[in-house]
């Protein structure tokens, strides 16, 4: 593999299928899985090329891919809870 490959990624849906991930409601935990919806709120704070993001509560990481899509320098995801 040569540097800048990506490999291929699971739906969002087949992750939390594979790890009985679930979404504490009482928490306030909400698991977004939409793509386009995701993308939008990574694009939300303006250019993040040359900016690391510390993503809390990661989850499933929608968020943390969108985030790299939109060309985070580097994401840090915190999740403490465990499986």
């Amino acid at each position: 593999m040569t540097s800048g490959t990506k490999l291929p990624l699971l739906p969002l849906l087949c992750v939390l299928q594979a790890y009985g991930l679930k979404a504490q409601k009482g928490l306030g935990q909400n698991f977004i899985l939409s793509p386009q919806r995701l993308a939008q709120i990574a694009k939300f704070p303006g250019f993040l090329k040359e900016t690391t993001v510390i993503e809390v509560g990661a989850g499933p990481g929608g968020l943390t891919r969108a985030l790299l899509e939109a060309d985070a320098l580097k994401v840090i995801a915190i999740e403490t809870d465990q499986l």
